[in-house]
Parts: structure tokens; sequence; C-alpha cells
């Protein structure tokens, strides 16, 4: 029986949703426990007597171990499997969230913080493995989606939650008590997950029949490195993302700054507005994801990638010029927030991308991307405050980003998501 007949005689069974409905509430935790760092930072620095150099040493030290990791995480999970690669990455950031409540000294803390970075540099590109069994072609970009609106969701939670526990508790009794929910995630994971859905008790045929285009039924190939990285599609994912990702940080280290330096806004309402990214990115996200899935189903794996992709760098890249030159505050704070929120309509979808591209080694082409991103974050985050320190001006450090945005919009003409990379 055809996997149409199959779908036609019997209602499919959703277990693929509740995978994604899983992987939201690791988004979630993922970005708690990162985010948890900023809030408490001065109630830390105040108690191991760090200056502002040193603890911008510890912010950078998460970033140089996530970014070593990405890529040998991803071809383990793609190895392994994501049910128990996926549950010891978990577990071992979780202790070593749990760990930071032990820091004595700035040598402890950037430690400790390196290999927190490392553990958690190997989820996103495990995820991708997972979602290349568990979802099929045309629910790939939602599904991403909704993974990342869950990291949205962490970002924005992490301020007021994190707060609470400092007030009720201190600093050291939250890192505990956030370690502790990671634990608990991957305990679920484990027995629950299964990483063949033909294992799994709650999948039904029809179920089954949906995911026969999603690579749990294919032999895994063998990667041929070569081949892999001399195809002109990848450098194109790659450096696609290598902009999303010099982008997006100026969002996280630079837009507070801007409210408060050039729009001489107070610290809380700047406070309250720099959190605007991460709420629209909540929404975008899994609506990019949707909409990339939409026009799939209508007109074909290539232009559903590509629309959405260009579309949404595009609309980045225009929204930061009236950003700049508007004169009233919140209007600028607005158009700002809407170059990153537009930009994550298409988040989903490059690792959507990932996965057509890399099926069974869909972790490991989603490390090597986040690689790039990394790299990207590094890279703007000197790049920024340096034009900004020889202009003396905002203008030209944000013009970059532009640019930066348009060049990612241009090279989604080269990425080809029908064509496997493995």
């Amino acid at each position: 029986m055809s996997p149409a007949k199959v779908v036609n005689s019997q209602q499919a069974s959703a277990v693929r949703h509740k995978v994604v409905a899983l992987t939201f509430c690791l988004g979630l935790v993922l970005f708690l426990d990162r985010a948890a760092l900023s809030v408490l930072a001065p109630a830390i620095r105040r108690d191991l007597q760090l200056g502002p150099a040193a603890m911008g040493g510890v912010f950078t030290a998460f970033v140089w171990g996530y970014a070593l990791v990405n890529l040998p995480a991803g071809a383990l999970g793609d190895r392994y499997g994501a049910r128990r690669v996926l549950s010891g990455i978990v577990v071992l950031w979780s202790v070593f969230t749990a760990a930071t409540a032990a820091a004595w000294n700035l040598l402890s803390l950037l430690a400790i913080r390196f290999l927190f970075g490392a553990a958690e540099g190997g989820a996103t590109p495990t995820v991708s493995h997972s979602f290349a069994h568990w979802i099929p072609a045309q629910e790939r970009g939602r599904a991403q989606g909704i993974y990342l609106a869950g990291m949205s969701a962490g970002a924005a939670l992490a301020p007021p939650l994190v707060t609470l526990g400092l007030v009720c508790c201190g600093w050291r009794a939250t890192f505990l008590a956030l370690g502790f929910a990671g634990v608990t995630w991957a305990v679920v994971w484990l027995s629950w997950y299964r990483d063949d859905p033909r294992s799994h008790a709650g999948v039904n045929a029809a179920e089954i029949a949906l995911l026969s285009d999603a690579g749990a039924d294919g032999p895994k190939a063998r990667m041929r490195w070569r081949s892999v990285l001399s195809a002109p599609g990848l450098w194109a994912i790659l450096l696609m993302y290598f902009t999303y990702g010099y982008t997006g940080y100026i969002y996280i280290t630079w837009f507070p700054s801007y409210l408060m330096e050039e729009r001489h806004l107070p610290l809380t309402m700047a406070g309250t507005l720099a959190a605007a990214p991460g709420v629209l990115g909540l929404f975008a996200k899994p609506l990019g994801g949707w909409l990339s899935d939409h026009i799939t189903a209508r007109y074909g794996l290539r232009l559903g990638r590509r629309v959405v992709g260009m579309c949404g760098f595009g609309l980045a890249a225009i929204a930061v010029v009236p950003g700049l030159l508007v004169r009233s505050n919140y209007l600028s704070a607005l158009f700002l927030a809407a170059s990153d929120g537009t930009a994550a309509l298409a988040h989903g979808v490059c690792f959507a991308v990932c996965i057509d591209t890399g099926l069974n080694r869909a972790g490991t082409i989603s490390g090597m991307m986040l690689t790039m991103g990394s790299l990207g974050n590094a890279v703007s985050a000197l790049t920024f405050g340096a034009f900004l320190q020889l202009t003396g001006s905002w203008t030209p450090p944000f013009l970059i980003g532009v640019a930066a945005n348009a060049l990612g919009a241009v090279l989604w003409l080269k990425i080809h998501p029908e064509r496997k990379l493995v």
C-alpha cells in the first residue's frame, strides 16, 4: 500500500508534534541557563570582586566553548542518535550550570563558563538530527521555528525569573535550581524519546508513512568530507549564517547601549525596549517556518526555503535605515527591533535547509553552520566596537550590519535545499 493510501485509511498519530513540543521546552531551558549569567552578573561581580573587563572575559569564554564544540558534537549525534547524545548534553550543561554556584574567583568562573558553552554547543545540531528522522519535509520549517521560539521564550523569561531567584535565594541557589530543571528535561527525553520513530509505541503506520521522506528509512551515508566541503551549496549556507550571526549579535551586545547612549533613554526604559527583539523572535521564528513549509507544499522546496530566507534578511536590512533616521526614540527602537525580528523569520528555515541537504548527517551540517554563526558573533562584537570608537558615530557600524543582511539575502540564491550534500 502506498504512503498516500495508508494516510487516507488511517489518521496519523501525532507523536512527532510531542517531539517538537519537547524541543521547545529544551530551547526554553537552554536560554534560561545561558541568559542567567547576564542577569546575575552584578551580584556575582560584587561577591567575587570582579571588574567589568573581567566579566566581559567570562561572557566571551562561553562563546569560544560553544563555537569549538558545535561540529564534533553534531557529528556525535549523527553517529549515536539524539536520544543518548542529547540527554547527555543536557545533563552535562546542567552540571556546569549548577557548578557556577561553586565559583570562588575569576579563574574558576572562566573555566566553568567555557565548559558550559562547550556542553551547550551540541544541543541544536542534535535537535536537527532528531528532526531529520521525525519531521517530514513539509513540516521542517515550522518544527525548527518552534524549537528556536523556545529559545526566545527563555530569553524573555530569564530576567523576571532569575531576578526572583536572586531576591529569594541568592545567585548561587538560583544556579542550582536551573541545573535541576535541565536534568529533569533530560530524564523525560531519555525515557520517552526514540531515535527510530518505528520503535516508538505511540507511532502508527500512517505517521510512519508521513515520515517516509524524513531520512529514518534510509541507510546512513558515509561522510565524504572532500566532496561535502567542495560543494558550493554548503559554503553558501555557511556564509549566509555567518551574516546572520554577525547582525543578530548586535542586538544582544550593543542595542541596549545604543538606546542609552545615543537615544538617551533611562536605564529601565532601555532595558524594557531592549527585550523587544526577543519578543518579536518568539513569534517570528515559528511564523517564518510555517510560511516556508506552506510555500514548499505549493511551489517546491527551493522556492519555499529561498523566499522566506531572502525576505527575512532583506527586510532586516531595510528596517535599520528608518531606525537610525527617525527622531522618535520609541520608533527607532521599534524599527531596529523589527530588523532583528524579520531576520528571525528565516532562522528556522536556516536549520530546515541543513536537514534538507544533510538528512542523516543533519547534525554535522548544522554544527558547521553554527560554528560559522559563532564566528560571526565574535567578529560582530569586535567590529562594531572598533568602528564606533573610530568614527564616534553609531551609524557606520549599524550600516555594516545592513550590508551583512543584504549579503545574506543574496546568498540565499546560491542555496539549493533540494540537493543533498551527503
